[in-house]
């Protein structure tokens, strides 16, 4: 759904004492140039809403055949360089108003016939709408879009996998050691960063493995143990590789849109 705005130039334009986690933070993110408070404002940046309650029905996720937008004070013509504001209503499949937030929505103002767009930016709201806010910025007509990219329970399925499946990047440890008859031994063994419920498991428990913390963001390191040298025998990591999650009868329709 689209809405079409016109713009005309302005007249005034022209052509062109600290908890020890604090104390981690705010040591690591020091070196960057990144203050305690700046790490605090990326922390809310990158907070994500999502369901506040458990979805078990598809009907009850975000429709993009149902969701809604209207732009705010619509105007006859606008000032290039004027603001241009839109709420989005997001709705579920049975047309229901959504009452948290967490969709991945992308908003465009663009003029097709110029190929001129540019990306509004959106704000959630946390209760089912969403504010957007576009900057106009060229002479003529414009476009508004909105595209549900995620539904907000998609995206839950999403985060659920990242925390839960992450090391599908993994990481080479090498160790280097004394052997036998004065011989040097030289072992790569597979690495990962830790946490609580990211697919480590499959490691082993116990005795399996050999972990490191980081000194400065006390992140744990765990890596396979090598067969024939010691936890202290690590010398440096590299990067491993990407695995490959599909099962092994997983396949594509490859006649769609034919």
């Amino acid at each position: 759904c689209c809405c079409t705005v016109g713009l005309s130039n302005s007249p005034n334009s022209t052509s062109s004492g600290f908890s020890s986690e604090e104390s981690v933070v705010r040591s690591f993110y020091s070196e960057f140039g990144i203050s305690l408070d700046g790490y605090s404002r990326l922390q809310q940046a990158v907070y994500w809403d999502g369901p506040d309650r458990s979805i078990t029905n598809v009907s009850t996720s975000t429709s993009p055949a149902h969701t809604t937008f209207n732009i705010e004070n619509l105007k006859e013509s606008y000032q290039t360089g004027e603001e241009l504001f839109v709420t989005v209503h997001a709705k579920d499949f049975d047309s229901k108003s959504k009452s948290y937030g967490g969709d991945f929505f992308q908003a465009k103002l663009f003029w097709s016939k110029t190929k001129a767009s540019v990306f509004g930016e959106v704000v959630d709201l946390l209760n089912g709408s969403y504010s957007v806010r576009f900057l106009l910025p060229w002479v003529g007509e414009a476009q508004v879009a909105v595209r549900l990219i995620h539904s907000s329970e998609a995206v839950q399925v999403l985060k659920h996998h990242r925390d839960t499946d992450s090391d599908r990047v993994y990481f080479y440890g090498f160790y280097e050691g004394p052997g036998p008859n004065k011989t040097r031994l030289s072992e790569a063994v597979m690495c990962n960063v830790k946490w609580d419920k990211n697919g480590l498991e499959h490691m082993g428990t116990g005795d399996c493995c050999c972990e490191y913390k980081d000194p400065r963001t006390e992140e744990i390191w765990r890596c396979q143990r090598p067969k024939s040298l010691p936890c202290s025998a690590r010398v440096y990591h590299s990067m491993g590789g990407y695995r490959n999650r599909f099962r092994v009868n997983f396949s594509l329709e490859s006649t769609v849109n034919k």
